[in-house]
Formats: structure tokens, C-alpha cells, sequence
């Protein structure tokens, strides 16, 4: 009986520890009450393009991020075809395109994650070297969203699949 009872026990934490290891990287839509909403398989080598239409220029604009070693978002370039509200100061290098849009460059601010508040009308992306993900698909309208890397467990990896069903 005893020898049951620590078998069972040892297969309890070895099965706890399964589910423990972390499995999948990637990046991780929240609500603004750490609920989750979406998790896309992503490299933390693979920069990061968000993407959208500004409400009042109505001209795309996107912002691209290196995610950081400590799982950071670090601005490397913004990217809009108007200036005006809105437009962030020049803190880096100004370069004009060929195609009327102004890419900025050299800013280098990091922050924990990335926070929006999605209506339709915005078409929010993120786009990951030449495939984009319209957030349309995977977030309800009217809601403040929070995008943040993550290396999730088995566990959180099983629960966010069963989630998506």
C-alpha cells in the first residue's frame, strides 16, 4: 500500500513538472486586467511590427520593436506618412522615404510591454517579417489591449489552446 501511495505521488509531481516547463515563446495579448485574450508563437530574435490607421491623419503608421533579452519591447523605428498630432518629437534619425512616409529611427525606448485600446476602425496588425495577424481576428471590439513577450509553461500553453475552442 505504501509503495502505491509513493508511485502515485511520484508520477503526481512528475506530471506537475511537465506541465511546469516552459514550451512555447511568443507574444501574449492581455486585457488591461491581465486576462488573456491571444497568444502568438513568436522568437524572441524576430523584431515585432505594430501596425495601424491613425485616427486623425487616417494614414497608416507603424512602430517596429526588438523584443529584449529580458523580454522588453525596445522601439527601433516608427514609421508614418504625416506629421502632425500625435507625431512623436524627433529623438532619433529622421529619414525621408521615396514613398511620402518619414521613418524615424535611433529611439531606443524600452517598455515592459505595448498597450492600445482597439476599435475597428484603427485596423490593428502585428506583422511578423512579411505575415501580418489583423487583431480584428482575435481581440473584441471597444477593449484596451496589452501586448507582452512571454515564455509560457505547458500548462498555460494547454489552457490558452483550450481557450481558442
Amino acid at each position: 500500500m505504501l509503495k502505491n501511495i509513493i508511485i502515485y505521488c511520484g508520477l503526481v509531481l512528475v506530471v506537475a513538472g511537465i506541465l511546469m516547463v516552459p514550451v512555447q515563446s511568443g507574444l501574449l495579448l492581455t486585457n488591461n486586467k491581465g486576462n488573456s485574450l491571444y497568444f502568438f508563437p513568436w522568437d524572441k530574435d524576430e523584431d515585432v511590427t505594430i501596425g495601424w490607421r491613425h485616427s486623425v491623419e487616417l494614414t497608416p503608421w507603424e512602430e517596429t520593436y526588438m523584443i529584449t533579452k529580458t523580454g522588453e519591447l525596445l522601439l527601433k523605428s516608427t514609421t508614418y506618412k504625416s506629421y502632425g498630432a500625435g507625431t512623436p518629437d524627433t529623438d532619433g534619425k529622421v529619414e525621408f522615404l521615396a514613398n511620402e512616409f518619414v521613418r524615424v529611427t535611433g529611439i531606443e525606448r524600452t517598455i515592459p510591454y505595448y498597450s492600445l485600446f482597439y476599435v475597428p476602425m484603427s485596423n490593428y496588425y502585428l506583422e511578423q517579417q512579411t505575415k501580418k495577424y489583423p487583431l480584428s481576428q482575435v481581440v473584441p471590439d471597444n477593449i484596451n489591449v496589452q501586448i507582452h513577450y512571454k515564455v509560457v509553461s505547458m500548462y498555460e500553453w494547454l489552457w490558452l489552446k483550450i481557450k481558442r475552442l
